[in-house]
């Protein structure tokens, strides 16, 4: 066993990447970043809820808005991409 010492931040850092834990941090910001990335017009007719399985899920105020979403989908999971700054959002779900 031969060993060099690491530094304790890289060694937490190693191990929050190793048990996926840096992606679901990611998953979070993108939920608490929702109306920053989507903007205020948006953010007031749909909040984003919660990520599973790489799912975001968003609840919006009308079929309209729903229709309107889905419309744009594509566009918001690449700004969500570029704001957190890779892939961890897979698919939006507008309820």
């Amino acid at each position: 066993m031969n060993k060099k010492p690491q530094h304790i931040g890289g060694a937490l850092n190693a191990m929050f990447r190793d048990l996926g834990f840096d992606k679901k941090l990611d998953q979070v910001r993108a939920v608490e970043m929702w109306a920053e990335i989507v903007g205020e017009n948006i953010a007031q007719v749909a909040r984003a809820e919660r990520v599973s399985d790489g799912i975001l899920y968003v609840k919006v105020k009308s079929m309209t808005w729903r229709t309107e979403l889905l419309f744009q989908k594509r566009k918001i999971l690449e700004k969500i991409e570029e704001r957190i700054g890779r892939k961890v959002i897979n698919d939006i779900r507008f309820f």
